[in-house]
Order: C-alpha cells, then structure tokens, then sequence
C-alpha cells in the first residue's frame, strides 16, 4: 500500500513518525508479517541520519563497521569481497563507487545520529535492530531477487530507487540448525513467486517488507543511498527455547544427556523414541507465567540503559513531593512479585540491568511507576511523602527516572 505522509522538515524521530499517516496500531494490524507498506514523505527526510557525506567518517570512526562490495558475476549474479571497515585506506569505498561497484556498510547502529531511532525501534518492537547502508552507483549490479529473515524498513536517503516486490507465504526465521533440517517445498520455492507490486522511491520515502517477501531493487539510473533497518523480534520459536529452559530447571528428565552411541544405533534410537514422548508430556505442566517472566527479563535486560546524560541524577537533591520526574525515554521495565532467598515475597521492578525489590504493599506504587511516562512526586499511590521521596530518589540513582527542569508541564498520558 502507498501513502502521503503530511510535509514535516525535521527527521523521523519516532516509528510513528516514519510511518505517519498510518497509526502504530494500523501498522501492526494490518501490514506486520502480512504485506509491504511504502510512505511518501516530501524532502530530504532522512539525510539527518546518514548521508553520503557522513561516509569517511564512518568508515575512519567504526570499530565493528564492515564493507561488503558487491563484485558482478556471470548469469546476474554478484558475490561479496568482504572487509573490515578500519582496516580500508582512505578513499576505498570512493574508489569502489567510482568503478560502479555497489557497497554494503554494515553495523551502523552506533552512528550519533541514529542511536536514537535504534533504541526507539527496539522498544517498540522489542527487537534486535541493525542498521546498514547501501550506495550504488547508477546502473551497478544489485543482489538478485531474495527474502530477508528480517522485517525491514527501507529509508532512501539520496537518488530513486525501483523495487519488486513479490507475494509471499513464509515467514521466515534465522535457524541455528537450518543446515541439519529438512525444509517443505513452498520454504525452498519461496523466491519464486509472481510480482505481486512494483515501488519507486524518492529521497524521504519509506518501504517496509516484511520478512519473507521477496524483493529486488532494481539497479539504479542516479546514484542511490538507502538506510536498511533490520528487526529482528522474539519468535514463539524463542519462547519455547525459554521454556525448554524453564522445565529442565524444574524437572531432573531434561536434565539426563542422550544415550552415548545414539547415532549409531537404531536400537538405541527406539528407546530415545519412547522417552521423547515422556519428555514431552513435561512441557504440559510448564508454567506459562514463568516463561512469560523469564522473557520479559531477558527483553528489559537486553534494551539497557540509553546514553541521554543520567549524570543529571546529580541535581536530584532538590527532590520534593511538588517534583515532577519521568521515565527514561526508551527504558523497558516489568513488574513482577517474587520470592527472595527466606521465601518472602516482594514486589520487584526490573529496568535495564537492574532492580528494585520491596515489600508486598510496594506494588501499587511501582505499577503507577510503570504505567506513567511523566507524574509528581506526591501522585504516587500507597506511600506516605517520606516514602515518595526515597523511592523516586532511589530510583533516579539507579536509572529509571530523571528529574525534570521546574518549568516543565506534566503531559497527560
């Protein structure tokens, strides 16, 4: 589907940006994991977040960044010469692009000017996000038709770009053992199917394509610069990975180690036969809240701390019940009721790395905590202002919360 976004000369600054007109809510009922999305947004809309100009910087600043150049082959095809981006001399990636070579720069997540946006998406979509940048050079060869493990949102930066995009029906994943399984026939003919859109793009146009689909962007008349942002999210594959791990902690069967000589005996495979399905039978008495826990630790945990100057933690000896603080912007946190070490129950929030426990009654104060981006000091449910004032100051110190300027207004949630 394609839409106008309303004219705004400022850089995206949240999904909802990227995507406007169309809702979050639209979004991921309607196009996530079931159909591309392309917006047209006037101007030079991402050229804040990486431009061609930007490119020598990067190349001489990144420690992890990569260059893969895209080298023709016979019959269509391209392979890779792959480089570390700090070990290039000065100039290379220029000298590629002047011989009409496409590149692929790899791992700009770190970049300044886009750290921001990449924690933002991983909020969202509680994901793991990547960040590449393609250049082509105007008619260079690009990677023949192929589907993505990834979700992908396509920023153009600079030039046009031509894309098909074809239909598809597999999801498709990132499996440790892709090489060992037996796949059916519609995951191996996945890149076979008809065109289902054919989609230009301007500079300050965004395309979404899912996982899975197949696409081709075609090679391009004018010097072309793309964002690529790969989400990686949580798969009920993962979940059940969480739950194998939950079950063998509480049962001593998933614990036992195959039978040595397995492969080599069919004997022996026909035992194993008949202890998978014990094995099995396990899972039923798996508790779902306690995966479900374990997941979201390990989602809040993996989104960390962003780098939006919590030395500020420094003024919050001005703290009053009359303060109004927030919750750190792009800071995942969970509320749960656990069990210390003498088996008494406390109320726990976990953020970023870490966590603030406290008696049962705590709770209704750290779920208003949870459920509130900006609040005074003295809403806060359940505790008398002595109380109010340690939690906050509490959690200011370890990194939840941020005291804000006086003049700040409190915005409705």
């Amino acid at each position: 589907m394609n839409y106008e976004a309303p004219i705004c000369d400022e850089p995206a600054a949240s999904f909802a940006d990227l995507i406007s007109p169309i809702s979050n809510e639209e979004f991921f009922s309607v196009y996530w994991e079931k159909s591309y999305l392309h917006v047209r947004h006037p101007g030079s809309q991402f050229a804040g977040y990486f431009s061609l100009r930007n490119i020598e910087a990067w190349v001489r600043s990144t420690r992890s960044g990569m260059v893969f150049v895209l080298l023709p082959e016979a019959e269509g095809g391209v392979r890779f010469d792959i480089h570390q981006a700090r070990d290039l001399a000065p100039g290379t990636v220029l000298g590629n692009f002047r011989r009409g070579f496409a590149q692929i720069l790899k791992r700009l997540a770190d970049w300044p000017n886009l750290q921001g946006l990449v924690r933002h998406l991983s909020r969202v979509f509680h994901a793991d996000i990547q960040v590449n940048a393609f250049l082509t050079p105007a008619g260079a060869r690009t990677h023949p038709t192929y589907s993505d493990n990834d979700d992908i949102l396509v920023l153009q930066v600079e030039g046009d770009a031509d894309w098909q995009l074809h239909e598809f029906s597999v999801l498709q994943l990132d499996l440790s053992q892709k090489r060992n399984l037996e796949f059916p026939e519609e995951w191996q003919r996945r890149t076979e199917t008809p065109v289902l859109a054919e989609v230009h793009m301007q500079p300050g146009d965004l395309l979404f394509i899912p996982r899975g689909m197949p696409h081709f962007a075609t090679p391009p008349v004018s010097t072309s610069l793309q964002l690529r942002i790969y989400i990686t999210p949580l798969f009920w594959a993962d979940f059940l990975k969480f739950a194998a791990e939950y079950a063998a902690v509480h049962s001593q069967e998933l614990r036992r180690a195959l039978p040595p000589g397995f492969v080599g005996s069919d004997e022996t495979c026909d035992l194993m036969r008949a202890s998978f399905q014990q094995v099995m039978e396990i899972f039923k008495g798996v508790s779902f809240d306690g995966v479900l826990a374990a997941v979201k630790r390990n989602r809040v945990a993996h989104q960390g701390f962003p780098c939006d100057g919590q030395f500020d933690v420094l003024g919050a000896e001005s703290l009053t019940v009359d303060s109004e603080v927030e919750r750190r912007p792009d800071v995942l946190c969970t509320i749960e009721e656990v069990f210390d070490s003498e088996r008494n129950r406390k109320s726990t929030i976990f953020f970023g790395d870490g966590r603030l426990s406290g008696p049962p009654h705590l709770y209704r104060a750290l779920d208003f905590i949870r459920n509130r981006n900006r609040f005074w000091v003295a809403e806060i449910p359940g505790l008398d202002e002595k109380g109010q004032l340690v939690l906050v100051r509490r959690l200011i110190a370890e990194g939840l919360l941020r005291l804000l300027p006086e003049e700040g207004a409190c915005a409705e949630d």
